[in-house]
């Protein structure tokens, strides 16, 4: 299909994209301007004009998909996720066409990654993040600028998976909120098992200097890989970076969809081999504590896995551990209206982010068209067409593959049980 030029006159600037059918793209708009690796980013402070045809992957910026004649449009932010370590604002698995074909116009936010956007230092607050600020000020240039696009700056629906997810519930807080968005989609948040202080020492050994802005800037590029990289294996067992403590009552009354795939961490090789040994009994006790089971939990989380899938008990202790348990903690505890959703496949097991392309409608085929559908609406309207999770622990469960949905109850009781102490 061939494209045409088409401008963009807006605060920001001038920014040039293409038309393709019905559908205007413009690729990696730069929304900030960061002075350094491990500086604070700012805003652009004068408007510029922008050729945005061709795709930056590996920049902090932003990428917008709209339709060509649109006017008032409600407005998709997408927050990648990528353990905090990777990921791009280009994800394909996320890509716009579908919802700007049916009235929506998305924006897809790309932010710092690795030690540039979550190492903590000395002077940073507890609860601040490079990472996420980046993302914040992509949230502002969209309220200043999306008007130019035919997007409403009062109807912003922000949705983010994984780490993308674990940064929408984080921009949720009271500290961080700033009515720059109305409501939020977080599709299996993973935050880290252990604070960012202990993490921060482990990073000061692991890079073998003090875990400051100067030092980390005058480092070699290999040898901050090297270090990461060790530091990395020491939380193998979760996200090395990321926000902590998770504190659902600290949020803001919006409107919140969570949402997990029932079996998260199956496919990861360390869970297969040790499911398949005789002594996955032993590994499963040593394990527990590493995971966050508090003392004398493990006995009834054991009991209620082994009836869901007793051949794979790692693979869904890894799952609950990273995943499941904030789904659980974010559903019972946020202030505002909740609802939940959990994924499942047909004979086979239902695994972190095979959701994506089905809820974007990346992919062809009926599920696709229905949980897409589904996003349509919530973005419209705030709708979601089944029954809020309280108070009765409603969960809607929809299957990839059968396209069956049902209205479950209490399915991740026995994960919020486990981890409450």
């Amino acid at each position: 299909m061939s494209s045409t030029p088409v401008h963009v006159s807006s605060p920001a600037g001038t920014i040039t994209g293409y038309t393709e059918g019905d559908v205007n793209y413009f690729h990696s708009v730069d929304y900030s301007l960061i002075p350094g690796d491990f500086e604070n980013a700012v805003k652009l402070n004068a408007a510029r004009d922008l050729d945005a045809r061709t795709p930056r992957p590996d920049a902090v910026a932003l990428t917008i998909t709209a339709p060509q004649q649109a006017t008032d449009a409600p407005v998709l932010v997408y927050i990648h996720g990528g353990r905090y370590e990777n990921g791009t604002h280009e994800d394909p698995r996320a890509e716009g066409t579908a919802n700007a074909r049916a009235g929506i116009i998305q924006v897809q936010v790309g932010y710092r990654v690795g030690l540039q956007g979550f190492a903590q230092f000395h002077d940073d607050e507890s609860f601040r993040f490079r990472g996420i600020d980046d993302c914040q000020l992509a949230l502002e240039w969209i309220q200043s600028n999306i008007e130019s696009f035919g997007g409403d700056p009062t109807n912003v629906t922000v949705i983010g998976q994984s780490a993308g997810a674990t940064t929408a519930l984080w921009l949720m807080r009271r500290d961080h909120y700033k009515g720059a968005f109305r409501r939020v989609v977080a599709l299996s948040p993973a935050f880290p098992l252990e604070s960012n202080e202990k993490r921060r020492a482990s990073l000061r050994r692991a890079l073998g200097v003090p875990v400051t802005r100067e030092s980390l800037a005058a480092l070699p590029q290999d040898k901050l890989a090297d270090g990461y990289s060790k530091f990395r294996k020491k939380h193998n067992l979760g996200m090395a970076l990321g926000p902590a403590p998770f504190d659902a009552t600290e949020m803001v009354d919006i409107p919140l969809v969570v949402g997990s795939t029932r079996d998260e961490f199956y496919g990861i090789p360390v869970a297969q081999k040790i499911d398949s040994s005789p002594l996955r009994g032993l590994a499963l006790r040593q394990m527990a504590p590493k995971f966050g089971f508090p003392p004398n939990s493990l006995g009834p989380w054991r009991q209620i896995a082994s009836y869901i899938d007793k051949e794979r008990p790692l693979g869904r202790m890894i799952g609950d551990a990273n995943i499941r348990r904030w789904v659980a903690q974010a559903a019972d505890d946020a202030p505002g209206p909740t609802w939940m959703i959990e994924f499942t496949r047909s004979g086979r097991p239902a695994l972190h982010c095979e959701e994506l392309r089905f809820i974007f409608g990346v992919r062809d085929g009926e599920s696709a068209r229905t949980l897409n559908s589904w996003l349509h609406n919530f973005v419209r309207t705030g709708h979601t067409g089944f029954p809020e999770y309280r108070p009765d622990h409603a969960i809607w469960e929809y299957n990839l593959d059968s396209g069956n949905e049902r209205v479950a109850h209490g399915s991740l009781d026995y994960v919020g049980a486990a981890f409450s102490g």
